[in-house]
């Protein structure tokens, strides 16, 4: 995967938690794009700009190439940093305008198309979590990272890129001393396995989703929300014993939430295309982190999870499914339930 045509004259937006390395991915394209000449100017909100030298110089890249502005940030004055943005942005003549934080200031369509037309070809966010300018951003990348005993393992997922033909949509990447280093996944599946029917009556909102998407739903009636995305070759776990009569074509396995806790080591070993999960409240966020790309993972609440930390999520009730949230709009964002 060449990085640069991922970032280069595209608004792009990448987010994860902190340590995924994001930063270092960023800078190895900012870099790249500062040494062909582009005047290449970097807002952080979050690294301090002695981080980001101290940072950039370990990996023998210059500081002097790109042009770093240090904001503090402060959310009651959104608009005033916004306006402060626009202003360095123009004054300095950007081509390529980085922002570590996008949060910290207001950003939306409108903004994207003041940075063009003043000459700001490529437009990078960078956030810890999904933010509102991913719906605006041709390329979407979304960063994970597993800690083992012997390892950091950074999983690079390309959810969104407008104009580009992606062959591969998971990545893993090395952050070697010379800087990050992307590495085909060799498990990823072909192209034409890349997407699956949507669950159960989902399908009739959306008609097909990745392998390796991550599902919420959450409602008042488990039974009914688990009637749902009840569907063949899937694998539902449960807690209670009375969960078991919640899915019909599903095959419904009882596990103590201790075991639960390990399904992401042992899930795999099941042929199952869907993976349900109950009281998904119940397991900590941790044991969800890293998952495999060759399923559809599912979890069901029946409260309101954190967006952020799913591709789509979807109310259910005894009238209908709602769509809380997905990454791209859909044609409808409302189901009637008979």
């Amino acid at each position: 995967m060449e990085l640069k045509q991922l970032f280069d004259g595209k608004v792009s937006f990448i987010y994860g938690a902190s340590g995924t390395g994001k930063t270092i991915l960023v800078s190895k394209v900012a870099m790249e794009l500062a040494k062909e000449g582009r005047r290449v100017v970097w807002v952080t909100f979050n690294e301090g700009r002695d981080t980001l030298f101290n940072t950039w110089s370990s990996f023998g890249w210059d500081p002097r190439l790109v042009a770093v502005f240090d904001y503090p940030y402060v959310p009651q004055y959104k608009e005033t940093l916004f306006n402060q943005v626009i202003d360095l942005a123009y004054k300095e003549k950007a081509e390529v305008f980085i922002v570590d934080g996008v949060e910290a200031i207001v950003f939306d369509r409108a903004t994207a198309d003041a940075f063009t037309k003043m000459g700001i070809h490529t437009i990078v966010g960078i956030e810890t979590r999904h933010n509102p300018m991913a719906d605006i951003a041709d390329v979407i990348i979304k960063l994970t990272a597993r800690y083992t005993s012997y390892a950091t393992i950074r999983r690079v997922e390309i959810q969104k890129a407008r104009g580009i033909r992606v062959e591969k949509p998971v990545y893993y990447m090395a952050i070697l001393h010379s800087g990050p280093v992307l590495l085909s996944d060799e498990h990823a599946v072909a192209a034409e396995q890349a997407k699956v029917p949507a669950p159960g009556h989902l399908a009739s909102l959306i008609k097909e989703v990745p392998l390796g998407v991550n599902i919420a739903l959450y409602g008042p009636h488990q039974r009914l929300t688990a009637a749902v995305v009840d569907a063949p070759n899937a694998i539902a776990y449960v807690h209670k014993p009375y969960q078991l009569g919640f899915f019909k074509r599903a095959r419904p396995r009882l596990v103590s939430i201790y075991a639960h806790r390990r399904l992401e080591h042992y899930a795999e070993k099941v042929l199952s295309r869907y993976i349900i999960t109950l009281d998904a409240e119940l397991i900590p966020r941790a044991y969800r982190r890293f998952r495999s790309p060759n399923a559809v993972w599912i979890d069901i609440y029946t409260s309101p999870p954190t967006n952020a930390d799913y591709d789509y999520v979807f109310y259910v009730d005894r009238n209908k499914i709602r769509v809380d949230h997905s990454p791209e709009p859909l044609e409808s964002q409302e189901l009637p339930l008979q």
